[in-house]
């Protein structure tokens, strides 16, 4: 065979080798997580991706490939590369999609690779991440209200001993886009003996229900929920529930869980505590 045919093989058959591995990778690395985002033109926003190794020895030198795809520009994968995660041990990617003002609204589809390198054969095949970015319209509500229990969205729970009063601060927000009455409904609790439930608006006890409070757009206002108990052992969970007075279907509400504990009594004759002489 003279030396062109020989070449020609040659590099037909590496041709055929390098298509075979892509086509390979390709079929392999199939889908391993999906990322999605809902945001409006000049809106961003970050999740995390998180990565587990599963082995008994540590993982090295996890990276990712360039984001590619019709959104790539918006999307940002950080750190590049992860040096170790420890043996049964989890490291973190953000992934970070920031919308441009002028985006045109549609969704987008981009894509990137992670690799595992590992000293094994075969190594492993790269994994690919999707993440999706739908950039829809801002949803401007006209009517809206948003309960807070001490900076939480839903819950806050204490503990407090007998007698002992747990406070909470509830905020009202109208969300809307004008001026709105807050109708606060009277606290729900189950009916227990030795539970006092009170609540304040600046500074006054509220006596009557409903209570209206009066908001501009995008306006807080502050209440004080106090709860005292006397007997151990025993919780009690407050539910206030706030609407907006123009659109009685825009509601929210938040829950307050108190529990009595035992109050720790201090040390007597305790032959185990250290001796302070004078």
């Amino acid at each position: 065979m003279s030396n062109k045919k020989r070449y020609f093989v040659t590099v037909f058959g590496m041709l055929i080798l390098c298509l075979f591995i892509l086509a390979t990778i390709t079929a392999v690395s199939s889908v391993f997580f999906t990322v999605e985002f809902d945001l409006s033109p000049g809106e961003s926003g970050s999740k995390n991706l998180t990565v587990v190794n599963y082995q008994d020895s540590p993982a090295y030198n996890i990276s990712h490939t360039p984001v590619a795809g019709d959104g790539a520009e918006m999307v940002c994968i950080e750190p590049e590369r992860i040096d170790e995660i420890e043996a049964d041990g989890e490291g973190t990617f953000v992934v970070t999609a920031s919308v441009p003002t002028d985006q045109k609204l549609g969704n987008y589809t981009t894509y990137s690779y992670f690799f595992f390198p590992s000293e094994g054969f075969p190594p492993s095949m790269p994994k690919k991440v999707d993440i999706f970015i739908t950039v829809a319209p801002k949803v401007v509500e006209v009517y809206g209200i948003d309960l807070s229990i001490d900076g939480e969205e839903d819950v806050m729970t204490k503990n407090v001993t007998i007698n002992e009063t747990a406070s909470f601060e509830l905020t009202v927000k109208n969300t809307g886009i004008g001026l709105d009455v807050m109708e606060i409904k009277e606290p729900e609790f189950e009916d227990g003996e030795g539970w006092d439930v009170m609540l304040y608006l600046q500074e006054e006890e509220v006596s009557e229900f409903p209570c209206d409070m009066i908001l501009n757009a995008d306006e807080e206002d502050y209440l004080l929920l106090n709860v005292t108990g006397t007997m151990p052992g025993t919780n009690l969970s407050v539910e206030i529930t706030g609407r907006s007075c123009a659109n009685a279907t825009k509601a929210d509400s938040v829950r307050a869980i108190t529990f009595i504990i035992e109050k720790k009594g201090e040390a007597v004759n305790d032959t185990d505590a250290t001796k302070i002489a004078p």
